[in-house]
């Protein structure tokens, strides 16, 4: 899988992009389990942001894209170390019917497979970075 716009759950996202935006680099900021059911959920920003905006959120001085996705069937998640206040390399392949999601970065990794994978948002906010936060450019992951 090459774009977020292919995904499950991406009408709004294509409404707010102009174009595709490739899966790639990704700023982890949630991760949830539901103990009760085989779901997994991940938010994270995104180094892209909307380039046709909703009225309400034009003129606000936003700067950040967060989406997540919602998985379900998940089998074999692995999770080495927290995030914490790093940039992943995400990748997402389509096989036969199970997804393989792989987020990984200097010093921690997100895995799993999963059977149904649906993208929520995007939404918006005013991000103000502290200096030791991510880096977009950091090109040695």
């Amino acid at each position: 899988m090459e774009n977020w716009n292919d995904l499950d759950g991406s009408i709004f996202f294509n409404k707010v992009f102009s174009q595709s935006i490739e899966i790639g680099k990704a700023y982890i900021h949630s991760l949830s389990i539901e103990n009760d059911q085989d779901d997994f959920g991940i938010g994270f920003d995104i180094p892209n942001f909307p380039d046709r905006l909703p009225e309400k959120w034009k003129d606000k001085g936003y700067n950040t894209c967060r989406i997540g996705l919602t998985c379900s069937n998940i089998t074999k998640l692995k999770i080495t170390n927290l995030p914490l206040r790093e940039v992943f390399n995400i990748e997402i392949l389509k096989e036969n019917e199970h997804f393989f999601f792989t987020a990984k970065s200097k010093n921690a990794s997100v895995e799993f497979k999963a059977k149904w994978l649906s993208l929520s948002g995007p939404s918006v906010y005013m991000n103000c970075p502290e200096p030791e936060d991510h880096n977009w450019s950091d090109d040695s992951l």
